[in-house]
């Protein structure tokens, strides 16, 4: 006779347990650092990192590039004369983020202005001037992410090579999209996530990231948002019948009382100028920089999509799906599954 099916259970002391069992492990046998090494890498050590999903500072990669020997502000104008490009506008700096309107959190998009380069480079210089002024009204950032330098800025793409040899070797692809950052001190990522194998080279001024595992995922309380976009004037407008699903909420740099933030273990490091930042999919960042000598910040980062066969995505939805489930999540906020906006 067949045998009777096992009882299900759903034990919510039991599934945190099993969560802080594996945040521990992870803990145990990972860095609380991000490593820093001369690179650039062969294709076999780079897929190290790769395969173990850890980020690494690679020194010494970006030697002869014309973006690294030749970018300042002066080069920049030169180049880019007559060229438009697309900035995000915001009251606060603070594109792509949480925002509470009249009561209910929102996902807040920037408003998206054209002007040409020179008059953006006009405006990042001037705070650099007036460091010690009112902070502005408005704050630009150039961040468009939509593989960039072969569009509004395809005149700077003889500087920068199109895709990174031991990267593409590695990954057999190369990347889905090259993109530019130009900005100042004034802007900051929040907290969020990439479907993609990035490496972020830093050619004027720094750059310092909050780094979070993607099995962390329940200590930043993702949450499904409506979304919203600031208008030209700074004010927020809301966009009916639209959502973001997993965008975490937490705040790295603000002190968070609960029991799985407290079970967090963030890195921070600091990239600095021809240094890149191997940052591996689905890992939690937040974003701030300071500008160099010439009130510039200045970094490219390539885009590899990431392998989704194998375990790895399919553990950390597990790992989401699982957390979503947990009385003991902080506030009681719901999650949502599979968070890429």
């Amino acid at each position: 006779m067949p045998c009777p099916a096992a009882p299900v259970s759903r034990s919510m002391g039991s599934a945190d347990k099993a969560l802080e069992g594996l945040l521990s492990t992870y803990h145990d046998l990972n860095n609380a650092f991000v490593p820093r090494v001369p690179g650039p890498p062969t294709p076999l050590e780079f897929l190290q990192y790769v395969r173990r999903n850890q980020p690494v500072v690679f020194t010494g990669l970006m030697e002869g590039w014309g973006a690294l020997e030749r970018w300042n502000d002066r080069y920049l104008r030169e180049k880019m004369e007559g060229c438009d490009i697309d900035v995000a506008v915001t009251p606060l700096g603070n594109a792509d983020s949480i925002v509470s309107v009249d009561g209910v959190e929102h996902f807040v998009k920037p408003y998206t202005s054209s002007e040409p380069f020179s008059s953006f480079m006009d405006y990042i210089r001037s705070r650099h001037v007036n460091a010690s002024s009112t902070p502005p009204s408005i704050i630009k950032y150039a961040q468009s992410q939509d593989g960039n330098l072969g569009k509004e800025f395809a005149a700077l793409a003889p500087d920068l090579p199109s895709s990174l040899a031991f990267a593409d070797s590695a990954l057999l692809s190369t990347p889905d999209a090259v993109n530019v950052w130009i900005g100042n001190s004034d802007s900051t990522s929040a907290l969020h996530k990439d479907n993609y194998e990035n490496l972020y080279c830093q050619v004027l001024g720094k750059k310092s990231f909050v780094l979070l595992s993607p099995l962390e995922g329940i200590c930043v309380r993702e949450k499904s948002l409506p979304v919203a976009s600031y208008d030209s004037q700074g004010k927020v407008a809301v966009e009916k019948g639209q959502s973001v699903n997993g965008w975490p909420s937490v705040d790295p740099d603000v002190g968070h009382c609960g029991k799985w933030w407290g079970k967090a273990r963030p890195m921070r490091v600091e990239l600095h100028r021809g240094e890149v930042l191997y940052l591996p999919a689905l890992w939690y960042h937040k974003v701030s920089q300071e500008e160099g000598d010439e009130g510039i910040c200045c970094a490219v980062n390539y885009w590899y999509d990431m392998d989704f066969e194998g375990p790895f995505y399919s553990m950390v939805q597990f790992v989401r799906d699982c957390a979503k489930d947990c009385e003991t999540l902080e506030g009681g906020d719901e999650q949502e599954e599979h968070g890429s906006r």
